[in-house]
């Protein structure tokens, strides 16, 4: 496994589209997350198998990191297929993928090796145990439910030596992060599987209707207190926002973690 804890926090973005690719990194962005069609939750929010490359190279010219989201769940008979196309991504010079599911992380990590591996928030890890038991499957990084507080996070570190992402910015968490099936009940018609955002679906953001409170959950305020804490990535949750929305949240959060990591921050 390559480890590779940062020496200082890092800024994940986000983005459905190369100019959202663009916009993250000219805001600031460490790095990019991206999903692949019909390969990650999120539906038309993703990048075409294609466009992966361009997205590469433009995080190269910015000095970033590419990751790649693919945390649909394949079949048995869609393994080779779904295997082939992370050789592909591999190959085509994503740095990390992010999966989501325990034997695809064994599979990946067996038939890629040195591969950087990210389980996903989907795999709800929320305990030392958790986070050991991903790491012996071979992960190099895992991405805490935003139910996880701070004080949790240092033995989670202790105990698996995994860097650790928490989500600065995001929805609201009414259910755990990553385990809302909500698609797959009210959407009718679609055929079963295609109707669930883990199944390569997209994720049609029912919650937006039901009466729950629309605030963001955001760490913007609370930085040096995660930062002291251990986490090693700040993410930002939004694949579906616009290119211009995407570099608001990243130009306010870079700005506030500079100020956060800044020598005159912890006197």
């Amino acid at each position: 496994m390559n480890q590779g804890l940062p020496a200082s926090p890092i800024l994940l973005a986000p983005a459905g589209s190369l100019p959202a690719v663009e916009a993250a990194l000219s805001a600031g962005a460490d790095g990019v997350y991206i999903g692949v069609r019909s390969l990650s939750r999120g539906g038309r929010a993703g990048l075409s198998p294609d466009a992966v490359g361009a997205a590469v190279s433009a995080c190269r010219r910015a000095g970033a990191r590419l990751h790649a989201a693919i945390n649909a769940i394949p079949s048995s008979v869609e393994l080779p297929a779904f295997l082939a196309f992370l050789h592909r991504l591999r190959d085509a010079g994503v740095d990390e993928v992010i999966l989501n599911d325990p034997g695809v992380i064994a599979l990946a990590r067996r038939e890629i090796p040195g591969w950087t591996i990210c389980a996903s928030v989907g795999l709800s890890v929320l305990n030392p145990e958790d986070a050991r038991a991903y790491r012996d499957l071979g992960v190099d990084a895992v991405v805490l439910p935003s139910a996880v507080r701070p004080e949790e996070i240092p033995p989670i570190k202790w105990a698996s030596g995994l860097r650790i992402e928490v989500f600065a910015h995001c929805r609201p968490e009414f259910l755990l992060h990553g385990k809302c099936g909500l698609t797959g009940y009210v959407v009718e018609g679609d055929g079963g599987g295609t109707a669930s955002a883990k199944r390569g679906g997209s994720c049609r953001l029912v919650c937006r209707n039901l009466p729950i409170p629309a605030t963001s959950h955001s760490l913007e305020d609370e930085l040096p207190v995660w930062i002291a804490a251990g986490a090693d990535v700040f993410k930002i949750e939004g694949r579906e926002l616009s290119p211009p929305a995407v570099a608001t949240l990243v130009t306010r959060f870079r700005r506030k973690l500079d100020a956060a990591c800044a020598p005159s921050a912890g006197r």
